[in-house]
């Protein structure tokens, strides 16, 4: 998938929660759990730079001290995130949150998250994950083995994840009750669905998404490494 993430070439970059495929610009990262628990990750702790140890909701650093931030697959989890939102704006100029989408979430369902994530007009709205399970672990496997629905998948992306890049004071999150979803808009609906990818694109995502089902994870990562990049 192509992020809209865009750390600037020079300054200090700062990675929250990186776990097992930390961001090739990083300078630093963090974590709060540095133990060799992946329940909540796809591989183990990678250690490669300057690491710290550290809660998210109150960031060991002095003010204005990074020139970006990345957070992937960080917010679903605060305990707090007004907090973690404040502390964001306190220690870096900008940065970028990306997260699973609700929709994402009622299909996946990770136990483990705290939350919904929406974006609506530019505002990260968050509200509280509800328990149930109704597909177990079906959509995991479905994307790790089968190349169809990978495809699909990675062809609509605003469905299945939000993205936010900030700057400065421009990082707003809300929490609320219900989500802000409509699911019973039609208009709403249709934008919600729309391509985003044109036939070329589609084509050769298509030619992609069959060769990396094929490869090891262990695969995955090398190539990952190779091109710099956090996803493949």
């Amino acid at each position: 998938m192509r992020q809209k993430c865009n750390p600037p070439p020079t300054g200090l970059v700062l990675e929250i929660g990186s776990g097992d495929n930390p961001h090739p610009r990083a300078n630093i990262l963090l974590d709060r759990y540095p133990g060799a628990d992946n329940r909540e990750r796809g591989g183990d702790l990678v250690v490669d730079r300057p690491f710290v140890v550290a809660d998210a909701h109150y960031l060991p650093f002095k003010d204005g001290a990074f020139a970006y931030t990345i957070c992937s697959h960080i917010l679903e989890h605060m305990d707090d995130p007004l907090q973690f939102a404040a502390e964001l704006r306190r220690v870096s100029a900008a940065g970028y949150i990306q997260s699973p989408s609700e929709i994402a979430e009622r299909l996946f369902h990770w136990s483990f998250h705290r939350w919904y994530v929406n974006l609506e007009d530019g505002t990260l709205v968050l509200h509280p994950r509800e328990t149930d399970e109704p597909f177990g672990e079906l959509f995991d496997y479905l994307y790790a083995y089968n190349p169809a629905y990978y495809f699909f998948q990675r062809s609509m992306p605003d469905l299945f994840w939000v993205e936010r890049e900030w700057r400065g004071d421009d990082l707003q999150i809300e929490v609320r009750d219900t989500s802000p979803l409509r699911l019973r808009d039609p208009a709403f609906l249709r934008e919600l669905v729309r391509p985003r990818m044109s036939l070329l694109q589609l084509i050769g995502l298509f030619v992609v998404s069959l060769v990396a089902r094929a490869l090891g994870a262990d695969v995955r990562h090398r190539i990952r490494r190779l091109l710099r990049r956090s996803y493949v």
